[in-house]
């Protein structure tokens, strides 16, 4: 592995090493942590709406869905490639570090970690390690894939889109752990920027591992990052939503007749939804 500490002085060279040193670098504990914290917060908010007090009359429930939020990505491709859906927790190192971010989330002395992951600039540094994770999390489904079904592009695709965004398709059946049922509110029904941005760095993965893309592999992943932490930058500092809505609106008016969705996009709703804490439009 390059050692990314010792950076070539000739930029090309430089990138690529970037780019491997993001692709090798264990994801445990530091990048795992964050999103693990990001996953408890967005469940506790979510749950605002169930009582003041759901976390504390409902430990079993809330533990259930952090759990199942944090490794969504994995549950769902157990799922769908026929291995058994069970089979993370067998990875009890995971689970006991998802278990201790949960408590202290939840009942940690004076709430400090809930009000300290709330700050903006942690939130911030959590969301940008997040992001280097789903790259990561797309990039090795599309590699678990592509070994069990050689030449399926479908299959392959579809599951780095799904690790790259699992918990968009649990959503429903999470929130139903914790008595809540909102069916409007799926990845089917209203493609998230998590879904479309894990599809759109899928189709590039792919397209540079078939040659269509001619630069090397480093230089693609180092790119997906980037562009994954500039786009969550500006969800966390904006109102939008979705910051590709603007570069989609044209296409999808032409192809479907889709109307205007800028104020979707701008729209806020008070919760923490794909990992992003949202606050109320001001009218």
């Amino acid at each position: 592995m390059a050692n990314a500490s010792v950076l070539s002085s000739d930029p090309a060279e430089a990138a690529v090493q970037v780019g491997r040193y993001l692709i090798d670098v264990d994801m445990f504990p530091v990048f795992l942590m964050a999103h693990f914290c990001i996953a408890c917060l967005m469940i506790r908010e979510d749950s605002k709406d169930l009582g003041p007090k759901f976390h504390q009359n409902h430990p079993m429930a809330s533990w259930v869905s952090s759990v199942l939020t944090s490794l969504a990505g994995v549950f769902v491709t157990n799922f769908l490639f026929g291995t058994a859906v069970v089979d993370i927790i067998k990875e009890d190192k995971l689970i006991i570090v998802v278990t201790i971010i949960w408590y202290f989330m939840n009942y940690g002395p004076f709430d400090l970690l809930f009000k300290v992951v709330r700050l903006s600039p942690v939130y911030m540094i959590l969301a940008l390690l997040q992001e280097n994770l789903r790259a990561r999390c797309v990039f090795q489904g599309l590699q678990m894939a592509t070994k069990a079904y050689p030449g399926a592009v479908i299959i392959v695709l579809l599951a780095g889109v799904i690790n790259g965004n699992g918990y968009g398709y649990v959503k429903i059946v999470e929130r139903l752990i914790r008595g809540k049922w909102v069916p409007g509110s799926n990845d089917f029904l209203e493609v998230t920027y998590f879904a479309k941005s894990s599809l759109y760095a899928s189709g590039a993965f792919m397209l540079q591992s078939s040659g269509l893309i001619p630069v090397a592999e480093e230089l693609v992943y180092l790119s997906v990052v980037a562009i994954f932490m500039i786009f969550r930058i500006t969800i966390t500092m904006t109102s939008f939503k979705d910051p590709l809505l603007p570069l989609e609106q044209p296409a999808a008016k032409l192809l479907f007749g889709v109307g205007d969705k800028k104020k979707q996009a701008s729209e806020t709703t008070g919760k923490v939804e794909n990992g992003k804490v949202e606050t109320k439009k001001r009218r």
